[in-house]
């Protein structure tokens, strides 16, 4: 099996970020390729493997994606099948948008959880839900916590069916071609792995804890290499999110993890924890993006020098 995955939105674009010769053509960095391409806040890749083509999240809300395919000379109606990873606004941004462009006939595959109305309080703020349930309308005022863009189911039910694509919602796995799964509802092995500060308004006076049971991850099980484990943003935790690929898949060994893991605001403990982690497991390539943060790729880079890579705009994996 042949695997290319393709950055095609993130947060940063680099055209002097060199190809690295440690990982003998298996990351290879755009350069002058994206002279005009567009960074912000979000992420969205192209998988292809064995002639299927699919599109993992959506990018953000500033419609980058669109001007990135563009220049990359990519005709959105390829992508055979698309995967949105959780339901925030960075990932399903350009969705409204994107998805006509995708064409008829298309898969797009979704959990039923991404609906629901997401409470997050604002960098810099905490709290937990009890302050949160007595006290959200004047934390709400005071700009303390915010309500995230969401999706409705009915506007995504008649965006596809408009456009003559298939919209399966699930919370189970499903096989996207062999050896190429997602993961449904990922299993909460550790629950210190989780995004903290983060919540779901279930009605006005009613809120529960984010468990991010709409979070998507895709597994590619490449024969006599090992797993290679995609993630939108990982706040289930990129270890629960290995290890669930691993019970899934019956494949042990990680061969790349690859998309954001959500790391920007963990203390130093959880960082060295998941570098820890991955210096135990050692997967070939490790490529931190999006939400992952500065710091957490400083200590992984210091650590993993010969495994741990940077991915921008452009930034190919061959594997």
């Amino acid at each position: 099996m042949n695997v290319k995955i393709e950055v095609l939105s993130n947060n940063t674009t680099d055209l002097t970020l060199q190809t690295d010769p440690i990982f003998k053509g298996k990351v290879i960095q755009p350069t002058k390729r994206v002279v005009a391409a567009i960074a912000e806040h979000g992420l969205a890749m192209g998988i292809e493997t064995n002639g299927m083509k699919i599109l993992y999240d959506f990018g953000g809300m500033g419609f980058a994606i669109l001007k990135n395919l563009e220049i990359f000379n990519i005709n959105p109606e390829i992508f055979q099948k698309a995967v949105l990873s959780h339901g925030h606004f960075d990932h399903f941004g350009s969705l409204v948008k994107l998805i006509p462009q995708l064409g008829p006939g298309k898969e797009i595959i979704v959990s039923p959880d991404i609906y629901k109305q997401k409470i997050s309080y604002l960098p810099g703020e905490s709290g937990d839900l009890e302050i949160l349930k007595e006290n959200y309308r004047a934390l709400k005022k005071k700009g303390k916590v915010r309500e995230l863009p969401r999706i409705k189911k009915a506007f995504l039910d008649k965006l596809t069916a408009e456009n003559q694509q298939t919209l399966i919602e699930t919370s189970k796995p499903v096989e996207l071609a062999p050896g190429v799964w997602t993961s449904g509802e990922i299993e909460i092995f550790d629950e210190n792995e989780l995004t903290s500060n983060m919540f779901l308004k279930i009605d006005k006076t009613t809120f529960e804890r984010e468990t991010f049971r709409d979070e998507i991850a895709i597994y590619i099980n490449v024969e006599d290499k090992g797993l290679i484990v995609l993630t939108g943003c990982g706040h289930t935790g990129i270890i629960n999110t290995i290890k669930h690929g691993q019970k899934i898949s019956g494949v042990k060994k990680i061969y790349a993890v690859i998309g954001g893991f959500h790391l920007n605001y963990a203390p130093e403990k959880q960082l060295d924890r998941v570098v820890n982690y991955f210096n135990e497991i050692s997967p070939e390539i490790i490529c931190g993006m999006h939400c992952t943060g500065f710091k957490f790729n400083s200590k992984l880079l210091a650590k993993m020098p010969e495994n741990a890579t940077l991915g921008v705009v452009g930034t190919d994996f061959i594997l």
